[in-house]
C-alpha cells in the first residue's frame, strides 16, 4: 500500500447512476475536491463507453487520480480505460450497490469519500479479473444472476432500483431454465453447475459472500458454483450466502483458481461483470496482466 497525495483530479460522473434522482453528485464531488485544495475537472458521461474513453485519456492530460462518481458499473467501465496506466482510480459511491466502496471501507457519501481519497492518498495496486477481453474489478456472474440483470434492464423504465432487482430475481426463480454449465479449472479439475460467481473480491449483491476467500490483495480468483436445478433449490440455498456456510452444502462448491473456462450446450447462458452485461458463454476467466491502481 503506497501513499501519494493527488495533485490533479478528473471527476468522472455518471448522472444515470444510482437511485438518487435530481441530485448533482458530480458537482458535489468536484466542490469537495476543490475545498480540499486540489485542482480538478468535472466530466459527465452521456453514453456507454464515455467513462472508458475519458479514463483512458487521463494520463496524457496530466491527471494522477480519476474519481468515478457512480456505482460499480461506472468503476467497471473506467477500469477498462485506465488499467495499466499507473493513474489511480477512486470511487465516490453514488450507485445502487456500491460494492467496491464497501470492500475498501470507503464512506458511502460521495463528497465525503472524494475528500478522503484525495487527502489520504493511499494506493492499492492489484491485477483485476479478466473475462475474455474485458476486465472486472469485483466479480463475474454466470447464469442465473446475469439472466436476471438482463431481464431487469429490458423491462425497467429509467434507472433500475433494488425493487426492480428483487422482483426480477423472484421472477427468474420461476422462469429461468437452469441449464448445465461446465467449468474447466485446469489440472483435470472440472466443475458442473447451473450458475456460478467468479470473485475477485468477497462481496456480491450488497451483503452476500459467495466467494469469501477472494481478495484484491492476492492474484487469485475464487469460483463458487451452484448446482440447484430449480427456483426452490436456489431459495433454500440463499440464506447460507450471508454467512458463507453455502460452501458446506452438497449443492454448492467453492475453489481458489487462477483461471477457469466456462461453457454450456445452451447457447444463451449470459455473463455479467461488475453488474454490466458482458455476453454469453463460452468464456475464459482469469487474472489480468494489467495493473489497476485503486485509491483507497
Amino acid at each position: 500500500m503506497r501513499t501519494i497525495r493527488a495533485r490533479r483530479v478528473l471527476v468522472l460522473a455518471n448522472p444515470a447512476a444510482g437511485p438518487r434522482k435530481g441530485r448533482d453528485e458530480g458537482g458535489a464531488v468536484a466542490r469537495a475536491v476543490s475545498r480540499a485544495g486540489v485542482r480538478c475537472e468535472l466530466e459527465r458521461t452521456r453514453a456507454p463507453g464515455d467513462a472508458s474513453r475519458a479514463a483512458a485519456s487521463a494520463p496524457a492530460a496530466g491527471f494522477d487520480l480519476v474519481l468515478a462518481v457512480g456505482g460499480d458499473g461506472t468503476v467497471h467501465e473506467a477500469a477498462q480505460g485506465i488499467a495499466g496506466s499507473g493513474v489511480a482510480l477512486g470511487v465516490a459511491p453514488a450507485g445502487t450497490m456500491n460494492l467496491l466502496a464497501r470492500v475498501l471501507g470507503i464512506p458511502l457519501d460521495a463528497p465525503r469519500a472524494a475528500e478522503l481519497l484525495v487527502l489520504a492518498g493511499r494506493r492499492l495496486a492489484f491485477r483485476p479479473g479478466r473475462a475474455g477481453e474485458r476486465l472486472f474489478v469485483l466479480m463475474a456472474g454466470i447464469g442465473f444472476d446475469a439472466w436476471v440483470l438482463r431481464e431487469v434492464l429490458r423491462r425497467a423504465r429509467g434507472r433500475p432500483s433494488m425493487r426492480h432487482y428483487a422482483w426480477g430475481a423472484l421472477r427468474g426463480l420461476r422462469t429461468y431454465r437452469f441449464p448445465e454449465i461446465r467449468f474447466d479449472a485446469g489440472d483435470g479439475r472440472r466443475l458442473r453447475a447451473t450458475s456460478a460467481v467468479v470473485g475477485r473480491a468477497p462481496l456480491y449483491g450488497g451483503w452476500l459472500r459467495p466467494t469469501p476467500r477472494a481478495s484484491l490483495e492476492r492474484d487469485e480468483l475464487e469460483i463458487c458454483v451452484f448446482r440447484g436445478r430449480s427456483g426452490p433449490d436456489y431459495l433454500r440455498m440463499a440464506p447460507s450466502l450471508w454467512s458463507g456456510s453455502h460452501v458446506d452444502r452438497a449443492d454448492a462448491e467453492a475453489r481458489i483458481v487462477t483461471a477457469v473456462r466456462g461453457e454450456s450446450h445452451d447457447p444463451d447462458v449470459p455473463v455479467q461483470l461488475d453488474g454490466e452485461l458482458a455476453g454469453t458463454l463460452p468464456m475464459e476467466f482469469g487474472v489480468s496482466g494489467r495493473i489497476l491502481v485503486l485509491a483507497t
